[in-house]
C-alpha cells in the first residue's frame, strides 16, 4: 500500500474540488451558475415649465421592475417629499425640479429595498401584500425565499405656514 505523498505547496486540491462543484452544480442546474446581468435603463426627465418634472419611461421602468405603478410612485414622492401624479400617457409628473442623477439614485434605493432578492441578489422577485397581517413580502423566483419589507412611510415632513394656517381652520 503506497500513499502518494506530495508538497503541501504544490497541492492543490481545493481548486480542483472547487472545479468538480462548479462543473456538477452547472451541469444539474445551468441557470444557477450563469449570471445574468440586469441592466436597467435610465429615467428619461424633461422640465414641464419651471416648477414640474415629468418623467417620461416611468411605466417602462415600472414594467421591467415587474411592480405596480402606484407602489413606485408612492415610494417616490414619499421619497421627494413632495407631490405628483400619473399623466393620460402613463408618464409621471413630479412637482419640483429634479436631475436625472438623483431620480437614479431614488430608484436605486427602490430596487435595492423592494425588488431585489437579498439572498441571491436576483431582480426575479415579486412583491405581495399579506391581507391578514398588511405585510409586503418579497418572493424570489430563483432561490424561493422570502422576507418581509417595510411599508412607505413618508420621510419628516417640517411643518409650514400653510399647514399651520390650514390646522387653524
Amino acid at each position: 500500500m503506497s500513499v502518494l505523498v506530495q508538497d503541501p505547496a504544490t497541492y492543490s486540491y481545493k481548486d480542483e474540488l472547487l472545479a468538480r462543484i462548479i462543473a456538477k452544480l452547472h451541469e444539474n442546474n445551468p441557470e444557477l451558475t450563469d449570471r445574468k446581468r440586469h441592466t436597467m435603463k435610465p429615467p428619461q426627465l424633461m422640465r414641464v415649465g419651471t416648477k414640474k418634472t415629468l418623467w417620461v419611461n416611468f411605466q417602462e421602468i415600472c414594467q421591467m421592475m415587474h411592480r405596480s405603478p402606484e407602489h413606485v410612485l408612492q415610494f417616490t414622492l414619499a421619497e421627494l417629499g413632495t407631490e405628483g401624479s400619473i399623466d393620460g400617457n402613463q408618464r409621471l409628473v413630479i412637482r419640483g425640479r429634479y436631475v436625472p442623477k438623483y431620480i437614479e439614485s431614488l430608484l436605486r434605493k427602490y430596487i435595492t429595498e423592494y425588488v431585489s432578492c437579498q439572498m441571491c441578489r436576483s431582480p426575479n422577485t415579486t412583491l405581495t401584500r399579506d391581507s391578514v397581517s398588511r405585510l409586503y413580502f418579497v418572493h424570489c423566483q430563483d432561490c424561493g425565499s422570502s422576507r418581509s419589507v417595510a411599508a412607505i412611510r413618508s420621510g419628516f415632513h417640517a411643518a409650514t405656514r400653510a399647514d399651520r394656517r390650514a390646522a387653524r381652520k
